[in-house]
């Protein structure tokens, strides 16, 4: 039986067109590993559940880096 890799949100509560990210929340399965290709900067945003006792807490750039996200996918949409 494979274990899926289990992921944790540090960024804030946003809405993308595809899902809503908690802070905090735990994500797995299929659906988020489309979504984290399809959203590239959540590498850093989504972070390995055995990992985040590692995980730098700089809330300055967790900002900076969620509104990043939240740019890219308004620039996606306008353009449709």
């Amino acid at each position: 039986m494979e274990i899926e890799t289990r992921y944790v949100y540090i960024g804030r509560n946003i809405d993308l067109p595809d899902v809503r990210l908690n802070k905090s929340g735990i994500y797995f399965g299929e659906r988020i590993e489309e979504i984290r290709k399809k959203y590239p900067l959540l590498e850093k945003l989504l972070i390995k559940a055995d990992d985040l006792p590692f995980a730098e807490k700089n809330e300055i750039l967790l900002e900076q880096l969620t509104d990043e996200l939240l740019e890219s996918v308004k620039g996606e949409n306008d353009g449709v």
